[in-house]
């Protein structure tokens, strides 16, 4: 008996494991969506910006230059919580091969780091972080983390002399998850030559100097909040592949259990009918 209720236990016990599988797999699938949808607007309105690029290059034509060497900042958006395969590794192995390339490139490289797991991957392998932001854990705390990212990037850029920044992190895509650099600063100059949407050429009633310094607070803004909810959706998307191998093991699990549960007390109750009949057989041949 008490082998029978050891194996009730495991089935008991294995099945609240599956419920929590279940749930967290549900949860995943909708943090997708959201960020999916995230990841869509802010796209849409990254076009609108480099519409604005446009009509800027077209009236001014130029950029300012600045400094090709000086302090680069690398900020790689990982996870804090576990459980979504490789996501962490991949970031960090992309991540020391644009340290490496910029360091190459003459660049003093500052690494910087979304999420706690990528923080501890990138100083295991040797790398200094020298800021670390946390990851949000829904669309409403995305804009909480840009910010804090954007006034320490100022605050750097003031006192250290900031002459690149880039970032890494997962991306969502329809093909499968992938780990992508975005280069945001310095800015590389686009084509003023491009097709204009519409009848009249564009025109711009500001300063050069203003039109590009609004551009660029929104390039910056939409180049790390769209990292962010890039990598929140393919973080959740490799949780949810996760998940389902976790639930196919626990299900598969559960059904061996059963087996075995089904075994043991067939087992229990042939050897409490076999005691019966010898204790009967011992009572008639008394």
């Amino acid at each position: 008996m008490q082998q029978l209720e050891a194996v009730r236990r495991k089935i008991a016990t294995t099945g609240d494991l599956l419920s929590v599988v279940k749930t967290m797999k549900a949860l995943a699938a909708v943090n997708i969506r959201h960020f999916e949808n995230a990841a869509k607007g802010v796209g849409e309105y990254a076009e609108v910006v480099e519409q604005g690029w446009t009509v800027f290059f077209r009236n001014a034509g130029i950029l300012p230059r600045g400094p090709r060497t000086g302090t680069a900042v690398v900020l790689a958006i990982g996870s804090d919580q576990g459980m979504c395969g490789q996501f962490n590794e991949a970031a960090r192995n992309r991540t020391l091969r644009a340290i490496e390339e910029l360091s190459a490139g003459g660049r003093i490289v500052s690494c910087w780091t979304c999420g706690e797991r990528i923080q501890g991957a990138l100083e295991d392998a040797g790398v200094t972080v020298e800021q670390n932001f946390r990851v949000p854990g829904s669309l409403r705390g995305v804009d909480t983390v840009v910010d804090e990212i954007e006034r320490k990037l100022e605050a750097w850029r003031a006192g250290h002399g900031m002459t690149g920044f880039s970032i890494v992190g997962n991306l969502h895509v329809t093909d499968g998850d992938k780990v992508s650099v975005n280069h945001v600063f310095p800015l590389e100059k686009r084509s003023s030559n491009s097709a204009w949407e519409g009848r009249s050429l564009p025109m711009i009633n500001v300063p050069p100097e203003s039109l590009f310094s609004s551009l660029f607070r929104e390039h910056l803004y939409i180049s790390v909040y769209g990292a962010i909810v890039q990598s929140l959706a393919a973080e959740n998307s490799a949780r949810l592949a996760a998940m389902q191998v976790a639930e196919k093991n626990i299900i598969e699990h559960v059904e061996l259990l059963e087996s075995e549960y089904r075994n043991t007390r067939q087992g229990t109750i042939t050897g409490e009918l076999l005691d019966i009949v010898a204790g009967v057989e011992a009572v008639v041949g008394g």
